[in-house]
């Protein structure tokens, strides 16, 4: 109710901001980098990842007027921060230039696993880096934090080339425009289906600010290799070339105010999408997000466009590796203790007993909440002290923090209603001016 963003709560970062001697990223996810602003004003350090994040990541720090010493990892370069050594590996996610962290600490090497999958079959650049992690586990890992994302999912996590042959079918039958909706950080995919694209004669647009900064950060680092001659602006693609295109636009999940959204209510100033249109819902819907997704494609629909989603055809896959990928991750790097994270509370459960299903001891995988603090060492490991964790909710575009208490009361109003009695009084005698008015709102009138 009026809450435009939710960040973490930083307080514990801004009380030891003299401890803090950096701040690591292992991949550019709006998830992973959205509050690095705040997290900064809590506690100003350098921010270290690899390159394409960064190039997120000053993008984001821009647009809120936060500058930060930005200092790039590459994969097999360790990086000295205060008294660790931060040595980045190369994962497999479903962003590009995605790393895993080995960090030296006094006490032991601590891996960091970032969001991963295995994906043997991906190209180099993109694949994880199994004989960098195995290495690792021969050295001696005191503790593994692993993502644990897709637990539930059993097997393994299929490669982006699986979507290839369902995009294909959709270019080959859409007379129209196809336009392709997925994460505006998904450059893998945006590569291949561009690719199938322009093999196709069809030229490529991207729509939605997100889609086009994150295009544009991609395009300058190389990471995206498109030719300014195929690349449509937005304000063509009403022209002849234009309805032919292949148009990656945001809002993927049904964000009211997104790209996508506003074509589906036909309120998009550049297009205007009907018969002979197909879109591409290359995304999952993130947990919550359901309804607003499924009022998108039926509004798509009433248009007319064709819609194509991840329930009707394989044209997404996840980034987070499923059980057999965690399984592998713990075969190669052996910790000492496995951390479960990156997920809801029952995820981080189910990853514990996958563990020790894989012959891990129950007492050495460590399930915590945010605010745990673990104490761990070659000794041994004890949960310490618990900490202020929590979050911040924020509207005004970002910069105004709600109190819980507002928060409560837009609730109760937004499902009880509102009644407010007008009442003219005289001051000197204290007597009704006139008869007492009620006006409600959201109150159904009994007639008493």
């Amino acid at each position: 109710p009026g809450v435009d963003s939710i960040v973490p709560d930083f307080d514990y970062l801004a009380e030891r901001k003299d401890r803090v001697h950096g701040i690591l990223l292992t991949h550019g996810h709006e998830d992973h980098i959205g509050a690095l602003s705040h997290a900064l004003q809590a506690s100003p350090a350098p921010v270290y990842g690899s390159r394409l994040t960064l190039g997120f990541a000053r993008k984001r720090l821009q647009e809120r007027g936060v500058s930060a010493e930005l200092r790039v990892l590459s994969p097999g370069q360790p990086a000295q921060v205060g008294p660790f050594r931060v040595h980045p590996i190369r994962v497999a996610h479903s962003v590009l230039d995605s790393l895993a962290l080995a960090i030296e600490t006094p006490a032991g090497t601590v891996l960091a696993s970032g969001d991963f999958k295995i994906d043997a079959s991906a190209p180099p650049e993109e694949r994880t880096d199994l004989e960098a992690l195995t290495q690792w586990g021969d050295r001696g890992v005191l503790a593994l934090l692993s993502d644990s994302t897709n637990v539930e999912q059993p097997g393994t996590t299929g490669g982006e080339e699986e979507v290839l042959p369902a995009f294909e079918e959709v270019l080959a039958r859409t007379r129209g425009r196809v336009l392709v909706s997925c994460f505006a950080t998904s450059i893998p995919r945006i590569q291949r289906v561009a690719d199938l694209a322009l093999r196709a004669h069809r030229p490529v647009a991207f729509l939605g600010r997100r889609m086009v900064d994150n295009a544009e950060v991609a395009l300058d680092l190389g990471l995206l290799r498109l030719s300014e001659s195929v690349r449509l602006t937005p304000g063509s693609l009403s022209g002849e070339a234009g309805l032919r295109a292949v148009v990656f636009v945001s809002g993927s999940q049904g964000e009211p105010l997104s790209a996508l959204s506003m074509i589906g209510v036909g309120e998009h100033r550049d297009v205007a999408a009907g018969p002979g249109d197909t879109v591409v819902l290359s995304a999952r819907a993130i947990p919550g997000n359901e309804r607003t997704v499924s009022r998108l494609i039926s509004n798509l629909f009433r248009l007319g466009c064709d819609v194509v989603h991840p329930g009707t055809a394989r044209v997404h896959v996840s980034g987070h590796g499923s059980q057999d990928d965690l399984v592998g991750l713990l075969r190669a790097t052996r910790p000492r203790y496995l951390v479960p994270v990156h997920g809801e509370y029952r995820m981080l459960a189910q990853h514990a007993r996958l563990a020790a299903a894989a012959g891990l001891a129950a007492e050495r995988v460590l399930v915590a909440e945010d605010g745990d603090v673990l104490c761990l060492s070659a000794a041994g490991e004890r949960r310490e002290a618990r900490v202020a964790a929590g979050r911040v909710l924020l509207d005004r575009g970002g910069s105004s923090e709600i109190e819980d208490l507002v928060v409560r009361d837009r609730r109760h109003l937004s499902s009880e209603g509102i009644v407010v009695p007008i009442v003219v009084v005289d001051r000197q005698t204290g007597h009704l001016e006139s008869p007492p008015e009620i006006v409600t709102r959201g109150i159904v009138d009994s007639g008493q």
